[in-house]
């Protein structure tokens, strides 16, 4: 993903969308192994709900319509972050 000097670009491929999601599932590691509550509370509000349905098709990769925008939005904006 190339760096935009407007703001966050979109990921250009299905592999750089999965790698973001992807870059969530180990902040939500994260989060639940810290011991922090306040941090796990957090996430309990404000990510759990939109990433709990996503689902993932028989050979592993992620099923695109259950990922609502929301969780679209988080798993971007890690990856945008972190560059």
């Amino acid at each position: 993903m190339e760096k935009n000097k407007y703001g966050m670009s979109p990921p250009k491929t299905r592999r750089e969308f999965e790698h973001n999601l992807f870059l969530l599932a180990e902040d939500t590691y994260r989060i639940t192994e810290s011991g922090d509550d306040d941090l796990f509370r957090n996430f309990l509000w404000a990510t759990y709900p939109h990433i709990k349905n996503i689902k993932n098709h028989p050979n592993r990769r992620l099923n695109f319509l259950t990922i609502n925008e929301q969780a679209r939005l988080q798993a971007n904006m890690k990856k945008w972050m972190s560059d």
